[in-house]
């Protein structure tokens, strides 16, 4: 676990050296309780673009989270309610900003 950490903390310095801008968390599964189940590692995005965290909770209960990268912002900051299950999706343009 430590040797990972290392080894994370390194690429993300490694690539902050080279010029890319923002490094955001990639997981296409995150379970209350459980964290990422399915990790990517990271993303990054280049100026205009932005780090996500979609929710998707059922009758007030947190499901489950993807984080990711997205191009577009017409999706950030939407909030979709079909029946009892809500979906919204959070954008930010920090380093990690969506751990």
């Amino acid at each position: 676990m430590g040797r990972t950490i290392s080894v994370a903390v390194i690429i993300l310095f490694c690539l902050r050296i080279g010029g890319l801008s923002v490094i955001c968390r990639y997981c296409n599964l995150s379970v209350p309780f459980h964290g990422c189940l399915l990790d990517a590692g990271t993303c990054s995005i280049s100026p205009g673009e932005f780090c996500k965290l979609e929710f998707h909770e059922q009758g007030g209960v947190e499901w489950f989270m993807v984080k990711g990268c997205t191009a577009t912002k017409e999706i950030c900051h939407s909030r979709r309610t079909i029946s009892n299950t809500v979906h919204f999706i959070y954008c930010c343009n920090k380093d990690m900003c969506n751990i």
